[in-house]
């Protein structure tokens, strides 16, 4: 269980890392699993931005509202980062259980996030090799077998809709030219839900409503919605 966000264009980052740590530190929006305690989501963080045409990638164990290596990324120029904050259901608090999980495969490096519980056992390519112990990466390798290369949304949801034991299987999925956002749940539509603000020369999806973008028009996701987001042109579609 995670909170996380993309953003593409033209964006402030020091805006997105203060709201990024709010809503880990669960002083953002309301939803099920708040509703009588505190949920924060403390078990290590993880960041993806472009750099020179190239995903660069940093990940720490610590809580990303106590660390203070976050203020590193707050000046950083970029036109794509990803944000993500765990909330360990699986998977012990250890590097190698920090998101974003990373491969090579069919010639493209592609870097996962994931928010949810996945019970199902998960088939894979034995090509993978699992680094760490959670059910994200192993969704992550089970949604690029047999994809040769081609991860549409179709194909995408043809693999999804093919768990039946799970929370939500919400997921970001970037090789850094194209990103797909997944909005799959079983249960907890509040807090699971993902949202989309799209205006000129800005993408967002995240997993709750940004504070200093509140008052911009967001678009709540369908359940078994499927974003598609170009980094180049500031395409989207939803699927």
């Amino acid at each position: 269980m995670c909170r996380m966000l993309i953003a593409a264009g033209n964006f402030n980052i020091d805006h997105l890392i203060n709201d990024f740590i709010l809503m880990a530190a669960d002083q953002n929006e309301k939803h099920e699993k708040n509703s009588d305690k505190e949920f924060k989501h403390s078990d290590g963080w993880g960041i993806a931005y472009l750099e020179n045409g190239g995903l660069k990638i940093f990940r720490s164990t610590m809580t990303v509202y106590d660390d203070d290596q976050i203020h590193q990324f707050r000046n950083l120029k970029t036109d794509l980062v990803i944000l993500h904050a765990r909330k360990a259901s699986k998977g012990n608090v250890d590097i190698r259980n920090v998101h974003p999980f990373e491969c090579q495969y069919n010639g493209s490096r592609y870097l996962f996030f994931h928010n949810g519980t996945i019970h199902d056992e998960l088939a894979y390519d034995d090509s993978f090799t699992p680094v760490g112990a959670t059910d994200s990466e192993r969704l992550f390798y089970y949604l690029l077998t047999n994809s040769s290369g081609q991860l549409t949304p179709a194909f995408l949801k043809s693999k999804l809709e093919n768990l039946t034991d799970f929370t939500a299987a919400n997921f970001i999925l970037t090789n850094g030219q194209a990103t797909l956002a997944g909005n799959w749940y079983s249960e907890n539509p509040n807090y699971y839900s993902m949202k989309l603000l799209q205006k000129k020369g800005l993408i967002v999806v995240a997993s709750e409503v940004l504070p200093h973008y509140k008052d911009e028009d967001w678009i709540r996701l369908k359940n078994q919605d499927i974003v598609s987001v170009g980094t180049l042109d500031l395409s989207v579609k939803v699927n």
